[in-house]
Order: C-alpha cells, then structure tokens, then sequence
C-alpha cells in the first residue's frame, strides 16, 4: 500500500474504496470487506451508499446465522440515518426474532413516521400490519390502521378490522373508544344505517346534539322517508332551537306518512307545527280538510257577527268531501320558505317540488333563486341555465332590462357565449332598451312630454311657464282621472280593500263557509258597486236549496 491510501491493482493506482469494491465484485460474500466499505463510505460523506451497504451485509449476517451481528451493523447505519424507514423495519424484524417486543414496535413506529412524513402512505400501512401482529386487537393502533386504509380508499380493509372490535367494545364500559370505532366503521360501511342509528343513540344519550345531527343529516339524504331517522333530526333540532328547521322535518314527515295513508299521524305532525306557527297556511289547509281547524284556530279567526244557518245565503257542502285528499295551493312566499329549508339539508328534489306546487311561482325571483341553486347543486347545469334565461324573460317583461342584461351574464358564464339562446336575449334586451329611446332626440320618447325646455325660453317665458306648472294640482281628482279611462274606468274607491279580501280567500281556503258568506255579505252590502263583488254576487244563490 502506497501513501494517501493508494493501492495498486496490476500498473494502476486505485482508491481504498475502489479497492473493496473491486475485492467484493470478487467475492459478493465477504461479510468483512462489505462492513469495511461501508465505513469508508461514511468516512467519505457518502451516507445513503454507506447505509446501504450496512443494508447488504446485515442480510449476508443474517443468512449465515448470525443474528446479533446483523442487528449491529444495523445500528450502525442508524447513527447516521436514526430515523431510516427500511434499517427502522429490518431492524425491527430482527427484534422480534430475537423476542424484543418493544424495541420491535418502537422500530416499526419509528418507521411509520418515517413513511407518513415522506407521502409513503402503503409503506406505513404495511408496517402497521406487523405492530398488529405483535399486539392483536390493539384500539389505538386498529383505529390508526384503519383511519390510513379508509384515506387510501381500502374500506373493506378496515372494515375487515374494525367489525370485530367494534364487537368486542360493545357491552363494555369503553364508551369513548367504541364510539370512535364506530365512527369509522360507518364511514368504512358507506354509511351503513345501522351502525349511523347506533352511533346516534350514544351521541343522543351523552347530549352531544351536535355531532348527532352530522350523522342524521347523512342518514335523512340517503333514507329520506325513514320516520325513525327523521323523528331523530327533529328531536335534535329542536333541542337546538332550529324552530324553522324542525317545522321543514314536520312536513317532511307528514308527506312520509300521507304517502303510506297514515292520515292520523299525519295530522298529528301537522297540530305540533301549528304548536310552533300557529299562521302555518299548508298547516291550517290539512288540519281542516279532516274538520279539526276550528279546535285549533279559533283564536285566528274573527268571530262571527251574526249567527249560523241564515235562511238567504246558503251554500251546499257535499258531507262527504271531508273524506278524500284534497289539493290545496300554497303562496309562493311559503313554498319558497319551506324549500329553503329543503336546500339547508341538501333535499335538492323536494326543494324543487315545493316551489313549483305554489301557485304563479313563474312571476317569483325568489322562486327561480331556490329553483336555480338547487339544480346547480345537483350538477344540473342545463337547468339551472334554462331558468336564468325564463328569469331574464321575466324581467325583460317587466321592462327590467338592466337587471335582466346582469342575469344574462350569468347565464352566458353557465352555457356560454356562442349559446344561440343567449344571442336571441342579448338581441332582445337590446330591442327593449331602444324602445324607452326617441329616435329622433335620443330621449326618452313620452317620458318628458309637456314639460317646456326652460334653456330656449328668456326669462320672461321662464317665469311664466314656472308659474303655470306651480299652479297646475299635482294629481288630477279622481272623477277626471276616470273619466279619461272612460265609462268603464276601474274605481278603487268602490272596491273593498285588499286586506278584507284576503279574509276573505282565508275563510274560504280553510272552508269556513259561515264565516266567508258573513264576511261576503257585509263587503256587498258595504261596498255595492264593486265590480268585483258584482261578479261574485251574481253567483251567489238566491234560494234556500240552490
């Protein structure tokens, strides 16, 4: 051997490290010249080549039997890397040949944080497998495992795991640790119904309202006509004083109910939302249909000035009518509430239902939001660009066009620019907008008319004019306003206010009859030219009987 640890090969002067490599290409067994090597490689900085080679000749060790060697030359490699993943895990394989427990599992855990901070997610769940077989049914490491394979989408792998230790938790004091387990195991199932109901009940008995009602919200989505579960969500949402909320699951409810004919239990939903909103109108409609409003609402209603059964107005109501379902229009208002509360738990359909059973929900901008977020929300992007455009015509025939121009920008973002749809309404919004245009001045055509240019006047005419516009009334009366009309001008003076009308329409909606014909007779008595009582009157019997 020369100086500068040089060695000569033949003519040629080489490396030490050249050197045992060389001697190991010869002899790929020698255990001496491979620990050798590796020393030199870390000698020289080259940590990952010295590792490596340690790796190498831990596994030669092994195979000649010698066990305690392979796990020193290990060590060593770990003085340079302590937190290496595979020297951790060959290391710790070797321990537990050797029946060290612990210092096997504290070498795999090492090696799971290892692979975890490195994105290596299947290694760890690989090792975690081996901590597994040294302690079986271990809660901590199962419900790690099993969190890892439920990231890595293998849920039948966890739930192969955590079945039969949610079984062995399950009539123990272990509360906690069988919640958790099952919390998982609903997850890993697809949310299977059983293990969300128990889940529930433990949440519900320990008051933990709010992370019961994360489980039934999932529940009601994929079982929306299970009583069970919605009586749960009603329960906890008035626990949570979500009054608005726990009236939408009332009706939920009764339409469960209505569907299978159960029409006592379905009123009794509908009594416990009048308990809640006693002006609830879809409410009031039902109840009566079987004549149980009256108990209900008697306090809503006006009392009767005059008695029942008058001898001149009688109205025939068929006895039997009670008996069959009825359909009943609902105010935009209402429906366009109620489905709200259908979006808030992701009840897209019966968002949808609601709004379009109200009546003119065609002329509601609020009807047409619900309707579009909604669809937008179940990815019915078509439909939900449909309705932008029958909102932009609704607007536009409102004379709207600035509001419909905005609403068709967001219809052009939801179906595209070179939508022809969306040409034809830029066309006709600008159609629109030029008809408010004088073609000749550029004003507003008849907007202005009658009012003098006071700029081309001097200050003579000015003043004159002023004059004549101060001394002018500023509104016309109302005979001459009429007149204008014509003969058959509509007069609001002779018609009832709308307040006693809409009285009216509720007497008859709840079919109050008595109350409706008292209120009817006293509008036309008080109101006798009414065209629109005139109407109404002419229909009205004269005799008993008709």
């Amino acid at each position: 051997m020369a100086n500068n640890n040089k060695f000569f090969l033949g003519k040629k002067a080489v490396s030490e490290i050249e050197q045992f490599e060389e001697l190991i290409r010869k002899n790929p067994e020698d255990d001496r010249a491979y620990v050798r090597l590796a020393e030199l490689y870390a000698r020289a900085g080259r940590e990952t080549k010295a590792i490596e080679t340690y790796e190498k000749v831990a596994v030669i060790f092994e195979k000649k039997g010698f066990l305690n060697k392979a796990k020193a030359v290990l060590k060593q490699a770990l003085l340079l890397s302590p937190e290496h993943g595979k020297i951790n895990v060959l290391l710790a394989d070797y321990d537990k040949q050797s029946g060290l427990i612990k210092d096997a599992a504290m070498r795999y855990n090492t090696a799971v944080n290892y692979y975890v901070k490195n994105g290596n997610k299947i290694a760890a769940i690989n090792i975690l497998r081996k901590m597994l077989e040294l302690y079986p049914g271990n809660i901590n490491l199962t419900v790690k495992l099993a969190n890892m394979l439920i990231g890595e989408g293998m849920n039948h792998d966890a739930e192969k795991l955590l079945v039969p230790l949610a079984e062995s938790l399950k009539n123990t004091d272990r509360v906690n640790e069988y919640v958790s387990v099952l919390k998982l195991l609903y997850t890993a199932t697809g949310n299977d119904a059983e293990i969300g109901k128990t889940l529930v009940n433990f949440y519900l008995k320990k008051g933990s309202y709010s992370n019961a009602l994360i489980v039934l919200q999932k529940l009601v989505v994929d079982n929306p006509d299970t009583i069970e579960f919605l009586e749960k969500l009603a329960f906890v949402f008035d626990k949570l004083g979500e009054t608005q909320k726990l009236i939408a699951i009332y009706k939920q409810i009764a339409v469960v109910y209505t569907k299978h004919k159960n029409y006592a239990e379905r009123d009794e939903m509908y009594r416990r939302i009048l308990e809640l909103d006693p002006d609830d109108r879809e409410a009031l409609l039902i109840l009566n249909e079987n004549a149980k409003l009256r108990d209900i609402i008697s306090d809503k209603i006006k009392d009767s000035t005059r008695e029942a059964g008058k001898d001149d107005l009688i109205i025939d109501i068929d006895p039997n009518a009670g008996n069959e379902e009825k359909p009943h229009k609902v105010s935009v208002r209402s429906a366009v509430k109620e489905a709200r509360s259908f979006l808030s738990y992701k009840l897209f359909d019966k968002a949808i239902e609601k709004v379009k059973s109200a009546e003119n929900w065609e002329t509601s901008d609020e009807a047409y939001d619900v309707l579009i977020e909604a669809n937008i929300e179940q990815g019915k992007v078509e439909e939900a660009g449909e309705l932008l455009l029958a909102l932009v015509d609704l607007k536009v025939s409102e004379g709207k066009t600035a509001e419909a121009r905005d609403l068709l920008g967001d219809a052009e973002d939801m179906l595209g620019n070179d939508d022809v749809r969306i040409t034809s309404r830029k066309q006709l919004i600008s159609e629109h907008e030029n008809d408010f245009i004088n073609p000749e001045s550029g004003s507003e055509g008849g907007v202005f008319s009658g009012i003098p240019n006071l700029e081309d006047m001097d200050g003579e005419e000015q003043a004159a004019s002023l004059d004549e516009i101060k001394d002018e009334p500023e509104e016309k009366p109302q005979e001459e306003e009429q007149k204008s009309f014509g003969e058959a001008a509509f007069d609001e003076s002779a018609e009832p206010p709308q307040e006693r009308l809409d009285e009216l329409e509720f007497y008859i909606s709840i079919e109050d009859f008595v109350s409706a014909v008292q209120l009817l007779e006293e509008l036309v008595e008080s109101y006798p030219n009414s065209i629109f009582l005139k109407e109404i009157k002419a229909a009205i019997p004269e005799k008993k009987g008709e």
